[in-house]
């Protein structure tokens, strides 16, 4: 394991717990029925206005990895196979028990196209797209690359905060030219920053600074009853960019030891994008807190900790439902291999990487 890996991981996982518990207080209809000024609901926009960076980081992740490394096309088919397992599983179980529509099906027969999951189909997008931005990463100039950041925040960023208006192809941060941009982002740091320890203190104090100005911007939009409360929650608000990169640039210069926990955080954060993948399925995410009675106990003293709660105990259980799935695939996959069916699957996938490198190594020369 390289050094700062298990920090990057252990990010991954801090995310993914983030996710689930936004997703908890969100789908769960907890915050929808907490009282303005009470201190569940303080709790709650505190909650996620430290969470803004949940989604960013994650696609950061995969850009800092990916920006100088080797394109294989069986990465993106491999996150297929995830999506497609979990899309075609919950569909049968959501038919043996609550019942579903023709559509129901013909969103888990191709979950990436028709963005079953909204996350993996931008997610895939950007896969794809990776070893060409890697490519023109690693061309740029430090001043090109800051100019082309720059140029990018401006587009999707600061210019919808003030207009409000899809000009350049982003309206949520959930799209694609806002994911490209932060696999960007996120190459650059790799790229050009220098490993500092000062780094770390100033990453977290721009980040709690940043996450708190989220909050005050929750609770002046409802003090001057505003129609959007809260769009700095919105990923590509530049509160929530400016608390990203500056969580993101702590832990890259995290101080950090490697210890036996290390293999636990490499093992728990390979299994969290399929814990995404099974509380979020549109068949089964309101009944899943529902299940716990997420939105029954919102107006107790004890909602927002019964949240806390509930979400570590349904994180850890999709983690091992997904760490199961890998053991299934793995013993599936031995006998699959010796097919003609991943024979003509791999040659497609080595067609795909030469047509990519021989693009790199252009790149390159």
């Amino acid at each position: 394991m390289k050094k700062r890996q298990a920090n990057f991981e252990l990010l991954r996982i801090l995310c993914m717990y983030m996710i689930v518990l936004g997703h908890c207080l969100f789908h769960g209809r907890v915050t929808a029925k907490l009282g303005y000024g009470t201190t569940n609901y303080f709790l709650s926009y505190l909650i996620q206005s430290f969470s803004v960076v949940h989604v960013n980081c994650f696609v950061m992740l995969a850009g800092y990895f990916a920006i100088d490394g080797t394109f294989r096309m069986q990465r993106p088919l491999k996150i297929w196979k995830q999506v497609f397992f979990y899309g075609a599983v919950i569909c049968l179980f959501a038919g043996l028990t609550v019942g579903v529509e023709g559509k129901d099906v013909l969103l888990a027969v191709f979950p990436i196209s028709a963005r079953n999951y909204w996350f993996a189909s931008v997610y895939m997008g950007l896969v794809f797209l990776m070893p060409f931005l890697g490519m023109t990463a690693v061309r740029l100039t430090k001043k090109q690359y800051q100019y082309l950041l720059l140029l990018l925040a401006l587009f999707l960023s600061v210019n919808h905060m003030f207009f409000r208006v899809d000009t350049y192809g982003t309206y949520t941060g959930r799209d694609l030219p806002w994911f490209v941009f932060l696999a960007l982002l996120a190459g650059y740091i790799k790229l050009h920053t220098e490993e500092h320890r000062t780094y770390f203190w100033y990453g977290l104090l721009g980040y709690a600074a940043a996450s708190l100005g989220v909050l005050a911007s929750v609770y002046l939009s409802v003090e001057l009853h505003l129609e959007d409360m809260g769009y700095f929650l919105n990923y590509h608000s530049p509160l929530a960019l400016l608390a990203t990169g500056s969580l993101f640039l702590s832990v890259k210069n995290m101080p950090w030891k490697e210890s036996h926990a290390d293999s636990v955080i490499l093992k728990t954060a390979g299994a969290a994008f399929g814990v995404y993948l099974i509380h979020d399925n549109y068949l089964i995410r309101y009944l899943v807190w529902d299940t716990f009675r997420a939105s029954k106990v919102a107006r107790t003293h004890w909602a927002v900790i019964y949240a806390v709660g509930i979400s570590l105990l349904v994180y850890a259980v999709c983690t091992g439902l997904e760490l199961g799935r890998q053991k299934l695939f793995r013993s599936v996959g031995v006998w699959y291999e010796k097919t003609r069916w991943y024979q003509k699957e791999q040659a497609l996938c080595e067609y795909v990487n030469g047509i990519v490198q021989e693009g790199k190594e252009s790149a390159h020369g």
